[in-house]
């Protein structure tokens, strides 16, 4: 199933959501104190007090919604600051994911094919996780921009339309796919709650 460029936001938002509401209900439940990286934000309190009688934890879900709907997350360099408190040192965006992006052997999303990547020694192995950090997320923003000049722009960013082909087109389509469904299965891997 193709996973659009127009669903990125929302699926960033959930899972953003989904996290915070476990997080701190672990927190709740457990008597442990918020992460520092949670601890300052502000949640809506009307949701918070919402009648969910069905669903104990449902406040917390509602709220951290609302709070996304204030915003949105395809500002990709924020997703660490949202993130990385629920994961574990060794798990955290983005450099411990880049293996996996990776293996999909695409220089246009990481800047290496896999086996240069794999074949890499000294410095050069040390730097690549963060050249192909750069590179994911240099990709992602200018497909999520794209998709901005498309819906808001009419394709015109600068007065003239932009040329996008099938190909192309298909190709964004795959590498936001592929970056949903990595992200995903490293939450529900490494997530702390």
């Amino acid at each position: 199933m193709a996973f659009g460029v127009g669903a990125l936001d929302a699926y960033l938002c959930d899972a953003f959501a989904d996290t915070l509401a476990r997080c701190l209900t672990h927190c709740r439940v457990s008597g442990k104190s918020v992460p520092k990286g949670y601890a300052k934000l502000s949640l809506p309190v009307g949701p918070m007090f919402g009648n969910y009688a069905v669903r104990s934890n449902w406040g917390l879900r509602m709220a951290t919604r609302t709070l996304m709907e204030r915003d949105n997350l395809l500002q990709l360099s924020r997703l660490k600051e949202l993130f990385n408190p629920a994961l574990p040192v060794g798990h955290r965006l983005w450099v411990d994911l880049m293996d996996d992006y990776v293996v999909l052997d695409r220089m246009r999303l990481t800047g290496f094919r896999r086996s240069g990547y794999q074949g890499l020694t000294g410095k050069a192995k040390s730097d690549a996780p963060r050249k192909a950090q750069g590179a994911v997320l240099a990709r992602m923003g200018e497909i999520v921009q794209r998709r901005h000049d498309i819906v808001h722009n009419c394709d015109r960013p600068k007065t003239a339309k932009q040329p996008l082909t099938l190909s192309a087109a298909g190709k964004m389509i795959a590498d936001v796919n592929d970056f949903v469904v990595i992200f995903d299965k490293h939450l529900d891997a490494h997530r702390l709650y």
